[in-house]
């Protein structure tokens, strides 16, 4: 399944998230908080990542910055990534991504 990651991150009001960035405002997209989770994939020792989770949490971000934001995955990478996200971020958070998931990108 494909899965296209560069979509913006909505806050809690529902609007698109922005951060600073050099003193100037940037949205945040889904595309770069994924791609920092995979990153840190393993720093949580209570979600006891094996060394072959790790890997495929890095070959994941590998193929999201070679296919610049979109994810072809199958079914055990993608509840792997579900997993990865539910530990690293917020609810609101997590359900976007989750939604992102299922949805194979579409919306």
């Amino acid at each position: 399944m494909k899965v296209n990651l560069n979509r913006n991150l909505l806050d809690h009001k529902g609007q698109e998230a922005v951060e600073l960035v050099d003193g100037k405002e940037r949205k945040k997209s889904l595309r770069d908080i994924i791609s920092e989770a995979l990153y840190a994939t393993g720093m949580n020792a209570q979600l006891g990542m094996d060394m072959a989770k790790k890997l495929r949490a890095y070959k994941m971000l590998q193929q999201i910055i070679n296919n610049r934001g979109v994810l072809d995955i199958e079914t055990d990478d993608a509840t792997l990534l579900k997993e990865i996200c539910a530990e690293f971020f917020t609810a609101g958070v997590y359900g976007q991504i989750y939604d992102l998931i299922e949805k194979g990108g579409k919306e």
